[in-house]
């Protein structure tokens, strides 16, 4: 490691980390053929079961158009299907498909194999818990203080 990194901010760091590792993961997601927001959908649906399209975008932190068009692909694939709720005929559940466990678990197989995503950190327990309380203050910050931030960087030209 060279020391103009070894000198780099712990943001810097971490954004840079972030970017490699999602890079590295795409790739990898990419060869089953799906997508990070596919593959979430995936594992939210193998853990809580059948679930309706706007709870799952909640888990996935994304917006209700972006998850339609991501179960769409995934239904076109025969990965997850969608059934109308038996307690509410204008709701839609989206389940996972034997197909979609299988691209799931070969997914999960490939991440332990892999160097790269499965040991590139000693103490993951420990990060772990760092990136869950990081996420944490992210999600309880006030939209003020969000804002705040999105105004100073508004006023920083790019370079």
């Amino acid at each position: 490691m060279s020391q103009e990194i070894e000198d780099w901010s712990t943001a810097r760091l971490l954004v840079t980390a972030s970017r490699m590792l999602e890079h590295t993961w795409e790739l990898l997601l990419r060869e089953h053929g799906v997508t990070h927001a596919g593959y979430t959908i995936l594992e939210e649906c193998l853990i809580d079961g059948a679930q309706p399209q706007r709870k799952l975008a909640r888990s996935c932190r994304v917006t209700d158009q972006t998850i339609s068009r991501t179960i769409e692909r995934l239904e076109r694939k025969d990965l997850v299907s969608r059934a109308t709720d038996p307690s509410d005929e204008r709701r839609q559940l989206v389940s996972i498909t034997e197909a979609g466990r299988q691209v799931y678990a070969r997914v999960v197989a490939d991440v332990r194999e892999s160097d790269a995503l499965s040991d590139a950190v000693a103490d993951s327990a420990e990060l772990r818990k760092l990136l869950l309380r990081m996420i944490g203050k992210f999600e309880s910050a006030e939209p003020a203080e969000l804002s705040k931030a999105r105004d100073v960087a508004a006023h920083k030209p790019a370079v």
